[in-house]
């Protein structure tokens, strides 16, 4: 059987639409509710930054 992305892929890139699209398409396709990202990057801030653009493209707000 194949991976969750797109032809088995296991990394999933683009813009942050992309991604999000992508995103939803998997939790479709197993039915979840939730997923779990990681971002595997050495410089921190690139990290968080990706991780700002993934909660924006998800329309996501910080908890309190």
């Amino acid at each position: 059987p194949r991976g969750p992305g797109i032809d088995g892929a296991r990394v999933i890139a683009g813009d942050p639409g992309e991604v999000r699209d992508e995103l939803h398409r998997i939790a479709g396709r197993y039915r979840v509710d939730e997923v779990l990202v990681v971002t595997v990057v050495h410089d921190f801030a690139a990290r968080l930054r990706s991780h700002e653009l993934l909660a924006e493209a998800m329309h996501l707000s910080p908890r309190d």
